[in-house]
């Protein structure tokens, strides 16, 4: 029987964990949270199902050279049983974290299809307007059916990022934005890849990596050395931060010597998260929502189901 993505990927989330908690014992509340996490949303009993939409070389080109992220308008269909699915096991395996959301789960006031189509599109502000209605706590809401939608997103994302690489190969067309090229995510960090530390961003969202421009900001663009600068802390020999006074935007930036898998990506987000609280002291912020708010196209099947 061949390996699971669960069975390669939960030894190595263990010893990462394991390493970071001897190492950063400050961290370790942290630490079992997001391994709680991941071990849940990789304990799914199937893959999510995908629509694989076609997109020619050519329109795939045409985005990258646009800026123009590649499920925008795509005709996407969301897997809504399996996030539901996931949600139901997020709230059990993160209780009392989660516990605000069994009401309205089990109530039939969560429209299923609205809340994890507008997790998925990383519409936050459309969810806050669904928890408030909900009365539960936006942040947790949004926490928790966001996380319900990751390996959706993520699942998209592998099988889009090969047509990026073909087409940007093919065509010269490199992706020059600050924004993720297939969900239009803002960059959870940044990597400093292997000996050359050739730089690459993360997103937040699907996980994607995409070669980033060093000298500029991913949010703003900003290019000006002068309003530029690099935090460090004392001790701290893998992780630093990346600052840009014109849009009080930060950016963790760390050495690896390969990129981690999308789906470990919040472990090395925790491992560096005492640089997070010194950059929030300092005035910086990540900033909010998305840096491209993709739509969804309607898949053909539902446009004939309306029409009926």
């Amino acid at each position: 029987m061949p390996a699971t993505l669960a069975d390669t990927l939960l030894p190595i989330l263990e010893r990462r964990v394991a390493v970071l908690r001897r190492s950063r014992p400050d961290l370790d509340e942290a630490l079992m949270l997001q391994q709680a996490i991941i071990s849940t949303q990789l304990g799914s009993a199937r893959p999510p199902g995908l629509n694989a939409f076609p997109l020619p070389r050519q329109h795939v080109a045409a985005r990258l050279q646009d800026g123009v992220p590649l499920l925008h308008e795509q005709p996407v269909s969301v897997d809504i049983h399996y996030a539901a699915d996931l949600l139901a096991r997020l709230v059990q395996a993160l209780s009392p974290r989660f516990d605000a959301l069994i009401g309205p789960a089990t109530s039939g006031r969560l429209d299923p299809q609205q809340v994890f189509g507008e997790a998925f599109v990383q519409h936050a502000d459309h969810l806050s307007e669904i928890a408030r209605d909900l009365e539960v706590d936006a942040d947790v809401f949004g926490a928790a059916v966001t996380l319900s939608v990751a390996p959706i997103l993520r699942a998209y994302a592998a099988h889009l990022l090969p047509l990026m690489e073909h087409a940007a190969t093919a065509d010269g067309v490199a992706w020059a934005r600050g924004y993720c090229p297939i969900c239009g995510g803002w960059p959870l960090l940044a990597e400093l890849r292997g000996v050359e530390h050739a730089y690459w961003l993360r997103c937040a969202g699907c996980g994607s990596g995409w070669s980033g421009d060093v000298s500029r900001c991913p949010y703003c663009g900003n290019a000006d050395a002068r309003s530029r600068a690099t935090l460090t802390l004392d001790g701290e020999q893998r992780f630093h931060v990346a600052t840009c006074e014109r849009c009080k935007g930060y950016l963790k930036v760390g050495s690896a010597l390969g990129p981690p898998p999308a789906e470990l990506l919040a472990i090395d987000d925790v491992a560096g998260l005492h640089l997070d609280l010194d950059a929030l002291e300092r005035g910086f912020q990540r900033p909010p929502g998305s840096g491209y708010r993709i739509e969804l196209a309607m898949p053909d099947n539902e446009w004939i189901e309306e029409l009926v």
